[in-house]
């Protein structure tokens, strides 16, 4: 499956997912898209699901691709949750680990179930429901509910 992404602004949420074998150029190539596309919006909260990418690491190039995710995607305004799996190698896992944390807003799960709910709380519950005003029936006063 090619990697892609997806922005609901109706649902007020962006998702990626990779799977497969993928490179950095590739992986720079999708959140430079994702970036790009006319409907991004920072404060959207923002899934990344990694459960079974393979990546293929070039050392030269790992430094310059997580400069571009932290100055890219660090201080975004909405939350962000990466997905990753038990099949994923203990030094990628650090290295997405690592990024996350240097991103902020960032949380890490194995399971994207977890994630999505970690969203929801994080972005959804807690937002402030407008006052409802209403008037005293005896005395015309304004009564908040």
């Amino acid at each position: 499956m090619p990697p892609g992404f997806h922005i609901a602004t109706d649902d007020g949420l962006i998702s990626v997912q990779v799977r497969d074998e993928i490179d950095l150029v590739d992986l720079y190539e999708l959140a430079k898209d994702v970036l790009d596309d006319d409907a991004y919006d920072p404060a959207l909260p923002l899934v990344v699901d990694l459960r079974g990418m393979r990546l293929t690491l070039e050392r030269d190039a790992l430094m310059p691709f997580s400069r571009f995710i932290m100055g890219s995607f660090k201080g975004r305004g909405g939350s962000m949750a990466v997905v990753i799996d038990g099949d994923m190698s203990r030094k990628l896992s650090a290295a997405v680990y690592w990024l996350a944390c240097a991103v902020g807003g960032t949380e890490v799960f194995d399971d994207y179930d977890h994630a999505m709910k970690w969203l929801m709380r994080k972005e959804f519950v807690g937002i402030e429901q407008p006052t409802v005003i209403q008037l005293d029936e005896h005395r015309n006063a304004p009564n908040a509910c």
